[in-house]
């Protein structure tokens, strides 16, 4: 059932004039569209609330278009081409692989050059919990079962042999179990080691289809292949053998015999000190048989044989052989393009999307416009958190996970589009807060999606705005200011680095600046302490270490480390991220709290109700009476807004010296009044205990902070996700507005801070 009757994405989430974007559509049924383009500013609804306010651009996307349904290729696997049919089994061979299955119960393909239409070739598959290898020549199919079933998260040996000469058809398999490689050890008795043979009864057809790892495709669409059967769990070391003698011993034992070897896939060697940068797959056997990944699978997984003396892939990159297959895994959803846009060379920087209408519905699709490459039109640039849009993208977690209501300390509310989502998560890809159908943690986010959760009018499953949406508070307030502005990206910062902040006086962050590579973090760092001013507006910011796939940039990896809010956590010895080869998990951990920068850290949540803040002391000091020019000092600010309340609240962050807070950090306000419902973070916890929820402990707060850095730079944080859900109170007179507005009109002047101070 889908809920929605048209919705779609774009290729890329940056845009510059001069560029082309592509747009995909699809329509639950076939059916005429519009399309149009409009600049956004805000799109927060309901009585209590600013308006939404879209502004429709005259353009040349304007106009009725053919819609149609689109198929979604979800799933991953290894594509290896074979035009001179070497993989094709017709003189005999044999095929060996290591196997660790997390799903074994479902019917899976695991390898095979198999025509599912023509019943020819052969594959080694599941059902029911146990290995089948089929052979057909088009008119008969031979199936061979296991008598033993597989135990799942249990690493395998497997071959398959096709003895033609001898008309033997034999399938063994053998338990790989040491201390550390499986989920159970040695000491549990596990009866699953076999082999079971028959008579060979038909020797495998020229199957219409390359060979495949972790699949079988049934069909095309366009250039997305239909897959099914997809394999969930981990393949480890690949490969063919011709016809001939060998020690099915040695096979079992990891020991290949080269000589006979026809084709050997080892997913290690791909790995580079930088990680594993590409989608190929690399056969060692000399025949050039080489494959790639589709739909990225995780790559850099332990295999058979880790003994987790090494947990770091790139110094012991035999021992991480394995790619983690899921039937779920998305990284482009490959639909055919329906037309594309180029962008105006006068189009100013800013927030757009198209426009879709069909059925009675309408879909936005967002994307940011930022100045020419290389250049700035104003003093002050916005900084659109686009790795964190994506680390949420389409996440579930809020309605599956058991606790998560006990989490937010409010009941769940659904709407038409987490409907849609649950009832089509193939369809859509998942975030990096769920799990894969197998149990593992969701570590790739792909924009090339609809990402149904960023929409300019979408309502958090707590009723309140998160992320985009929330960003739109500001930018609504920005224009409501006559604030000029430019829009830059994450994805902008990450290739551009430094040189882009540099360009504005000021740099202004989203709500919630979660998600971060190395990078960005060096380029805010670099910026700051050469004389640069960030005004952080968001709580929880520069927290997850996060990478951008060199090969495609719309798709991030995120490995949740050992601590931490984290919906799921990378398993033993998986924790160094593919894409890049470095340490995952919190900025923290390697050194890099965002207290170093930005004065205040990450340090507690609570999602059920929003408060203000109490001035301190040094928000009477005279070098900072423009800072809070216009503000009653014997007021709370912020006790209102639109998130839940109050200025201070979901997601706060605070000072701490022992974690890099600057010793010239100013302490304007502290937040208070949080519920019992609001908690200290996993990380600054060592042993669990009472006493650490907004009733009990003092670190349960906001930090409103000035510091000021070299060379005349400063840095302004509210330390709080809500702040900006606030700055539209009574039509923007308030003390939340009037102190955001002194930030930003002086951090933009031209003369140096520390002048000032």
């Amino acid at each position: 059932m889908s809920y929605l009757s048209i919705t779609g994405y774009c290729d890329r989430p940056n845009v510059a004039p001069g560029e082309t974007l592509t747009f995909h559509v699809d329509c639950r049924e076939p059916t005429k569209y519009r399309a149009s383009l409009v600049r956004i500013t805000n799109g927060d609804l309901g009585t209590d609330r600013p308006s939404a306010k879209n502004q429709q651009i005259p353009s040349s996307i304007d106009g009725e278009y053919d819609g149609a349904p689109q198929w979604t290729a979800t799933g991953s696997f290894v594509e290896v081409p074979d035009p001179e049919t070497r993989l094709t089994l017709s003189k005999g061979g044999a095929v060996h692989l290591f196997l660790y299955a997390t799903t074994p119960a479902l019917p899976q393909t695991v390898i095979g050059r198999w025509d599912e239409a023509t019943s020819q070739g052969w594959a080694l598959q599941l059902r029911d919990g146990a290995l089948s290898v089929v052979i057909g020549d088009g008119k008969t199919q031979q199936r061979l079962i296991s008598k033993r079933r597989l135990f799942p998260e249990i690493w395998y040996s497997v071959v398959i042999r096709l003895d033609l000469a001898e008309q033997r058809l034999m399938l063994s398999q053998e338990a790989k179990i040491n201390r550390v490689n499986s989920r159970l050890g040695s000491v549990a008795a596990l009866d699953t080691d076999g082999e079971v043979g028959d008579r060979l009864k038909v020797a495998p057809g020229n199957a219409a289809s390359p060979l495949l790892i972790a699949g079988k495709i049934v069909g095309r669409d366009h250039d997305a292949p239909l897959m099914s059967g997809n394999f969930n769990g981990k393949i480890d070391s690949p490969k063919i053998l011709a016809p001939g003698r060998f020690s099915q011993a040695t096979l079992h034992a990891g020991e290949g015999p080269d000589g006979a070897t026809i084709a050997h896939w080892d997913f290690s060697k791909g790995i580079t000190v930088r990680g594993v940068p590409s989608d190929s797959v690399s056969d060692i056997s000399g025949h050039e048989l080489h494959g790639r990944c589709i739909n990225q699978p995780d790559r850099a997984m332990t295999g058979w044989n880790w003994d987790a003396h090494e947990e770091h892939f790139i110094h012991c990159p035999e021992h991480y052989g394995a790619l983690w297959f899921h039937e779920d895994s998305l990284d482009d959803c490959r639909w055919k393009a329906a037309f594309q846009w180029h962008v105006p060379e006068s189009l100013p920087s800013g927030i757009y999307a198209v426009r879709l209408e069909a059925g009675g519905q309408i879909d936005h699709i967002p994307f940011f416009v930022t100045p020419p490459r290389g250049q700035a039109a104003a003093k002050v640039a916005l900084l659109i958190p686009t790795l964190s849009y994506l680390a949420y993208a389409n996440a579930v977690v809020m309605q599956s996970a058991s606790i998560a209501q006990t989490v937010i300390g409010v009941v769940t509310t659904l709407g038409q589009r987490d409907l849609e989502l649950n009832e089509n998560t193939k369809k859509y890809g998942l975030s990096t807060y769920d799990y894969h159908v197998d149990g593992r943690g969701v570590q790739y986010s792909s924009w090339r999606r609809p990402i149904l959760n960023m929409r300019p009018d979408h309502r958090h499953e707590f009723c309140v705005a998160w992320q985009f949406p929330a960003d739109l508070h500001l930018v609504d307030w920005l224009e409501h200011q006559h604030i000029e502005f430019d829009v830059i990206t994450d994805h902008d910062l990450a290739r551009d680095g430094v040189a882009l902040l540099r360009r504005y006086n000021v740099v202004m962050t989203g709500t919630h600046p979660e998600y971060y590579t190395e990078a960005m973090l060096d380029s805010w760092e670099d910026y700051v302490g050469g004389g640069g001013r960030a005004v952080y507006l968001g709580g929880n910011g520069f927290y997850w270490i996060t990478s951008i796939h060199p090969e495609k940039p719309w798709l991030i990896e995120v490995r949740k480390g050992e601590s931490g809010d984290q919906a799921w956590r990378a398993r033993p010895g998986e924790l160094f991220h593919s894409t890049t080869g470095e340490r995952g998990g919190l900025w923290r951990h390697r050194g890099r709290p965002p207290q170093k920068i930005f004065g205040t850290g990450y340090g507690s949540h609570g999602l059920d109700i929003s408060t203000g803040y109490a001035p301190m002391p040094d928000a009477a000091d005279p070098r900072l009476a423009w800072l809070m020019k216009g503000v009653d000092l014997k007021e709370t600010i912020g006790d209102f807004g639109l998130v839940n309340g109050g200025a201070a609240g979901l997601e706060m962050d605070r000072i701490d010296c022992a974690l890099g807070t600057p010793p010239n950090t100013m302490l304007l306000a502290c937040s208070f009044g949080h519920s019992q419902n609001a908690m200290l973070v996993p990380e600054d916890l060592y042993f669990a205990h009472p006493g650490t929820n907004g009733e009990e402990d003092a670190g349960v707060r906001a930090d409103l902070v000035f510091l000021s850095s070299s060379n005349g730079g400063a840095v302004f944080s509210v330390s709080s996700m809500a702040w900006c859900g606030s700055l539209s109170h009574n039509n923007c007179r308030n003390n939340v507005s009037t102190i955001t507005r002194n930030v930003i009109e002086r951090f933009a002047k031209n003369d140096p801070i520390d002048e000032v101070i």
